[in-house]
């Protein structure tokens, strides 16, 4: 017959044992703020032109996937130069897919952007571009 003390060790070992690999589980997996994550720039106004004439607006909002959790801090401290890149290349040129004014060519656009980002941050900086958002703006008084 096991005295309590020898009972209450068995239950210490083995519950011991029990959390032991959980811990090792859980503790292999990256922490949550180790994680990459998109940054989000603040949304612009880019104008839908059709020729040389102003359709309406496309109110934009990016996502910049980094390439490494350590390159989202680099992104931060350039989003008012990327913002500004940004606003430059939608003013550039059209940005409207074929004659449709109620289109975003999204595949031109995000090759155009990427350029862009290459010009303000490092080469390698950035992973992907996603657009969160787009949505159409009329110009107020049309019809």
């Amino acid at each position: 017959m096991k005295t309590p003390f020898a009972r209450w060790k068995s239950l210490v070992l083995a519950a011991a044992l029990a959390v032991s690999p959980v811990e090792r589980v859980v503790g292999a997996e990256p922490a949550k703020d180790q994680l990459v994550t998109n940054v989000e720039l603040p949304a612009f106004l880019a104008p839908m032109l059709i020729g040389n004439r102003l359709e309406s607006y496309a109110y934009i909002t990016v996502a910049l996937t980094p390439a490494n959790r350590e390159k989202m801090l680099a992104i931060r401290e350039k989003m008012p130069f990327l913002r500004d890149a940004f606003l430059r290349e939608v003013n550039k040129g059209s940005i409207v897919k074929g004659d449709d004014p109620t289109t975003v060519d999204t595949v031109a656009l995000k090759a155009r952007l990427l350029l862009r980002v290459d010009q303000v941050l490092p080469k390698g900086t950035v992973s992907d571009l996603k657009f969160q958002q787009i949505v159409m703006t009329p110009i107020m008084g049309q019809s």
